[in-house]
């Protein structure tokens, strides 16, 4: 059977589809959309799927059990390994809220079904995808549960409808699917990514190549048209996994048919001279074999080096992460991957072994790893791992924590159905505090700070306070544009007297847009504050980070791997930028930073932060101090209050 469907030129770009995607989650520059190798991996299903379905169905040899028996064997088993020796290394390396999160990653994966886990966990406050061990995932739920779906579709249709109704359902799954996708996107963005059967039109892509395959037999004999098509292939997948951007794009949606459209012309060229040297060469073809294996275990190895060694990756880190992948992936698909697999009859497995056999091997893997997961989560993630010194720490609840604050928030800075929560105090400063999240750190800290000022908020999850509606759009609030017009408005329409803080998530990407609200502002008389850099931490926590420098016996310098690139890297030329407009740029660094990097307290060694990106409480309160010493606001400089705990 091997023989019927073995493309070599697929085995290539298998190499393509994984090779980008490892470039991409390595952060190796010029890959910025080296995700849509996924988007590559499900035209390549769909083709070579709907090949052994109509096959079957055009010989009325079609067998659901052999079907679903030969998909298990090929699945199941490599990803019951994967999960069980990541769930192994997370039970060594993390923290228990970190594990329990595996734990349930691990369920979910060797369920089936962990696509419609993480799109039940996306929001604003979750933990950042960096983290998810298992994360990678997803895309085999999606592709299982199209397995599961996609071959009674198809004989249905077949049966009563015939190749024609096949080839009008594909066609109806590819237009619609790819409509309906790029429709939700504006409504539930993580729904269009992760919802099965809106990617249902990327699967039908293939389809409707394994439908026409045959009949183009004359293109492929056509040694300069197929050499023009796999190179042309070949450049829209490469282009797109180099100039798209999930900020920047509507993805997956449309513009994803263009890589799927590259890798139909591939597989419809065929075996042409630069498939032959591009795609069959002894490199591409051995990863194109190994790639469902290197696929699962790139990621696992990327989350949980940086979970030990730091967020920010060398070039020879790079490269040493891609050696132990390959090294990884070889050894999962020998003595996996391949003994598990049935031969092209179905009468045994890759290793000779029987097929009943290896069903009962691979309950057994399953059962183990589900048994491993329930554990982990029945233990609490297993607290007693760790010493007495840990457990203040381990005992905060970071989750709950934020819930209070945002709960206290919406009590103080009562709702209205003004642009901005809060009243005007007469006779008092008044503050117009407007941004994203960082609003709830803020109000705190300025409450704190000057509990006599009148203080007006608006804090959008995701959405950054500025004019350029390019820029004002948020997965978390889709109706960020409208918003950001109104709160803005409410801003230049209020009295001149009163103070402009805009407290958004500054990076580079939206360092422009926020410059240019801050000297629209000025210019229109407002007094404008702009909240610096924050973030500086990638890939961990700081709850983890105190632990484990208790843990290992390390001090200050045990966070130095964990920072980003550059911390607080736009305190310099931006910084003077936002100066120059006549606003005031409010530095975050000098609070974290006195020779050296900390997320504590100094003073009483209490957390300032739990999650890398926003304030907690204390940290709150201790801003409002460093606010009122260093960046005094005009008229407001009454008595200081603790007024959280």
């Amino acid at each position: 059977m091997r023989g019927d469907y073995y493309h070599k030129e697929i085995d290539g770009l298998r190499a393509i589809s994984v090779g980008v995607i490892i470039l991409f989650h390595l952060k190796v520059a010029p890959f910025s959309g080296g995700f849509i190798g996924v988007d590559v991996f499900f035209v390549v299903s769909g083709f070579l799927i709907s090949q052994i379905i109509l096959r079957g169905l055009h010989a009325q040899a079609f067998s659901f059990r052999e079907f679903y028996l030969r998909r298990t064997a090929r699945i199941i088993p490599a990803l019951a390994v994967t999960v069980l020796l990541t769930l192994l290394a997370s039970a060594w390396l993390q923290h228990p809220d970190a594990l329990m999160s595996t734990a349930r990653q691990s369920l979910y994966a060797l369920l089936s079904v962990s696509n419609f886990y993480f799109w039940s966990e996306a929001n604003y406050w979750a933990a950042s995808a960096e983290t998810l061990v298992l994360l990678h995932t997803w895309s085999l739920g999606v592709e299982e549960q199209f397995y599961l779906v996609y071959p009674l579709l198809l004989y249905l249709t077949h049966r009563y409808l015939g190749m024609r109704g096949v080839a009008f359902v594909l066609l109806a799954l590819l237009v619609g699917g790819s409509i309906a996708n790029e429709w939700v996107f504006t409504h539930d963005r993580t729904a269009s990514f992760y919802f099965t059967p809106l990617r249902f039109y990327e699967f039908a892509v293939g389809g409707l190549g394994a439908m026409i395959f045959s009949r183009l037999q004359v293109l492929r004999s056509n040694r300069w048209l197929s050499s023009g098509l796999t190179l042309l292939g070949i450049g829209m997948i490469l282009h797109s996994a180099v100039t798209l951007h999930p900020l920047f794009h509507t993805l997956p949606g449309f513009i994803t048919l263009i890589p799927a459209a590259g890798a139909l012309l591939i597989i419809l060229a065929g075996d042409s001279a630069p498939a032959r040297l591009l795609l069959s060469n002894p490199v591409a073809e051995w990863m194109g074999k190994v790639s469902y294996s290197l696929y699962l275990v790139h990621w696992p190895i990327i989350v949980l080096y940086r979970y030990r060694f730091g967020g920010h990756l060398s070039g020879w880190e790079q490269v040493l992460l891609v050696l132990v992948m390959c090294l990884a992936a070889e050894l999962l698909c020998r003595h996996v991957e391949r003994r598990f697999r049935l031969r092209g009859d179905g009468s045994a497995t890759g290793s000779g072994g029987s097929v009943r056999g290896a069903l009962l091997k691979t309950a057994l893997l399953v059962s183990v790893t589900l048994a491993g997961s329930g554990l982990a989560l029945a233990s609490q993630g297993w607290p007693g791992r760790f010493g007495e010194e840990a457990r203040d720490l381990l005992a905060i609840d970071a989750n709950s924590e934020t819930r209070e604050r945002r709960e206290l928030f919406r009590q103080t800075c009562l709702p209205q159905k003004r642009p901005l929560c809060g009243e005007r105090r007469p006779d008092a400063p008044n503050i117009l505090l407007v941004g994203d999240s960082r609003v709830l750190d803020m109000y705190f800290a300025l409450r704190a700070a000057y509990p006599d000022a009148g203080i007006q908020a608006s804090g959008i999850m995701g959405c950054i306070a500025v004019f350029d509606p390019k820029m004002s759009f948020s997965r978390f609030a889709p109706n960020c544009p409208k918003q950001n017009e109104r709160r803005l408005q409410a801003v230049l329409a209020a009295p001149d007297q009163d103070i402009v803080f805009l407290a958004n998530n500054l990076t580079a990407l939206r360092a422009g847009a926020i410059l240019e609200t801050a000297r629209r502002l000025r210019e229109a008389g407002k007094t404008v504050y702009v909240l610096g850099e924050f973030k500086i931490l990638e890939g961990r926590n700081p709850i983890e980070l105190a632990i484990d420098a208790r843990r290992f016996g390390a001090g200050d310098d045990f966070i130095e791997p964990f920072l980003v690139a550059e911390p607080f890297g736009m305190d310099g030329d931006y910084a003077a930028r936002i100066e120059a407009t006549g606003a005031t740029y409010v530095s975050n660094k000098p609070f974290f930073f006195d020779g050296s990097y900390h997320l504590e307290d100094r003073a009483t060694g209490r957390l300032l932060t739990y999650d890398g990106i926003h304030l907690n409480s204390y940290g709150a309160r201790q801003f409002g101090q460093y606010l009122r010493e260093n960046y005094p606001l005009p008229g407001a400089q009454g008595h200081a209050a603790q007024v959280i705990d």
